[in-house]
């Protein structure tokens, strides 16, 4: 495996943890009042676009990274717009 996909992973890997610890906290206190409703729907957009952009360049760590990234973001909005 090239080191340029061992990065991308790397990245993509720190990215999806640091949005891990939000998702737990809303899922448990059942609040996301302090959450941005407009911030989320911003982000999931682009990572919505950034996995296009990856499948058409056909780029393996972009692809699975943001997959995971959508799932992820499209919880805490899901969150947000059930607990808001």
């Amino acid at each position: 495996m090239p080191i340029i996909d061992i990065i991308g992973y790397a990245a993509g890997f720190l990215i999806l943890v640091s949005i891990i610890p939000q998702i737990i906290k809303s899922w448990k206190t059942k609040s996301t009042k302090d959450l941005s409703l407009s911030r989320y729907l911003i982000y999931l957009t682009g990572v919505l676009l950034w996995l296009i952009y990856g499948i058409v360049i056909i780029n393996g760590p972009m692809i699975l990274i943001n997959s995971i990234n959508l799932v992820l973001a499209s919880s805490v909005l899901y969150l947000k717009i059930r607990y808001g």
